[in-house]
């Protein structure tokens, strides 16, 4: 499938906000339904099986990310949260789990696709690790370490996400591993690597004031 041809589910508590989702959504994907309350935003799910969510935080009856998440549990789907500043520690704890990417608003149209991008992205790489494993929750466990292990790839090298995580798989095939005992294996060395040189820096803390002259 195309990222360019994606059936999208957009829900928002704030009208102004959906409309704007919308508009930005319109001529790059179909939009199959607009939601404004949790309640509406289940059952579209249900109905629609949609190729990725966006959704907002507040409802006026619950949480967008809870519910995100929960559906992501019965059948996953990436999904993209619409957020004020103020709501970013929510995503970022939600990220750990079904959510894929966020977006800040106002919603701009090149920061929504780009949202899009990443989000479509995250979502196969964790359709491959379920493979793997042939199980989600599993799944979604190992992408935590996977996550991180992109992340020091990333500071490392200066390269993107998907260069990261092409490194990573790369060595699995190499290899014959799963992308998750690579991805351990980065932590590891990373973590020795950042003992030793502490070890190092207290050493010569502990020297006597001679030996530095």
């Amino acid at each position: 499938m195309s990222i360019d041809d994606l059936s999208i589910l957009i829900a928002h508590g704030d009208e102004d906000t959906r409309t704007d989702l919308v508009e930005a959504v319109n001529g790059l994907h179909s939009v199959v339904e607009q939601c404004a309350t949790v309640a509406e935003f289940r059952g579209a799910v249900l109905r629609n099986r949609p190729d990725l969510i966006i959704t907002g935080v507040w409802f006026p009856d619950g949480d967008g990310i809870e519910t995100a998440i929960k559906l992501g549990e019965q059948r996953p789907i990436p999904c993209v949260v619409s957020t004020a500043s103020r709501s970013l520690e929510l995503v970022h704890r939600a990220m750990e789990d079904h959510v894929m990417a966020y977006l800040i608003e106002p919603v701009r149209p090149e920061d929504l696709q780009a949202a899009i991008v990443v989000a479509w992205s995250r979502f196969e790489q964790l359709r491959e690790l379920e493979a793997e494993v042939e199980d989600l929750r599993t799944a979604l466990e190992h992408r935590k370490t996977i996550e991180r292990a992109k992340g020091l790839l990333m500071a490392d090298r200066s390269i993107t996400e998907s260069e990261a995580f092409g490194v990573i798989r790369r060595r699995s095939q190499d290899r014959r591993l799963r992308i998750v005992d690579i991805a351990s294996e980065i932590l590891g060395q990373h973590d020795a690597a950042a003992a030793s040189e502490a070890e190092q820096n207290g050493a010569v803390n502990r020297m006597p004031t001679e030996a530095l002259d």
